[in-house]
């Protein structure tokens, strides 16, 4: 269960820094962009796979 949730909030961290570094890019080929908070949590469903297998498997 902590292995859950630390992958949760560390994926809510770094895609709070790559939404601030890369800014609103989703969806990509797009002209119409979703709003910041979509952008936000997208980042972060695309971060938490690869953030919970590097701790699952560090650890």
């Amino acid at each position: 269960m902590g292995l859950i949730i630390l992958s949760v909030l560390l994926s809510l961290l770094f895609s709070t820094i790559l939404w601030m570094a890369a800014g609103n890019l989703l969806p990509l080929g797009k002209e119409k962009k979703w709003p910041g908070i979509f952008n936000l949590a997208g980042y972060a469903l695309i971060l938490l796979i690869p953030i919970y297998s590097t701790i699952f498997f560090v650890s």
